[in-house]
């Protein structure tokens, strides 16, 4: 009867021989960017739209990658950004204007957030 030996007693001393130190680095999640004024703005390059979980409600975060200062930052979707950004938008430049709440939220409602967001045109 022939059996395979699997495990080797000697170690392969060729493998140990050939190891370098790994080198590690921090790994950072996206900033949180918050839309508070009127007037606030972010443009860059939409990376992703993810659905999370906040609350135990779904909602949309959209991640970008900031034109400005090189950092990757995340914002939670709105009634009126969800409305205004795509799926087909990942990967262009966009730019989203904070215009402030809506006047004309009716009583005992959180007030409606008005954005305008401009993309990248298809080529």
């Amino acid at each position: 009867m022939k059996t395979n030996n699997l495990h080797n007693s000697q170690p392969n001393t060729d493998l140990l021989d050939k190891r370098r130190p790994i080198e590690m680095e921090e790994r950072t999640g996206a900033e949180i960017f918050r839309f508070e004024n009127a007037g606030d703005s972010l443009t860059g390059t939409l990376l992703d739209i993810e659905e999370v979980e906040i609350g135990g409600k779904q909602t949309v975060s959209f991640i970008f990658q900031d034109e400005d200062g090189g950092r990757t930052v995340s914002f939670l979707g709105t009634g009126d950004l969800n409305s205004k950004i795509r799926a087909s938008d990942i990967g262009k430049r966009v730019q989203i204007r904070y215009g402030g709440k809506d006047p004309q939220t009716e009583a005992g409602k959180n007030a409606i957030k008005r954005f305008k967001v401009y993309v990248q045109k298809d080529q």
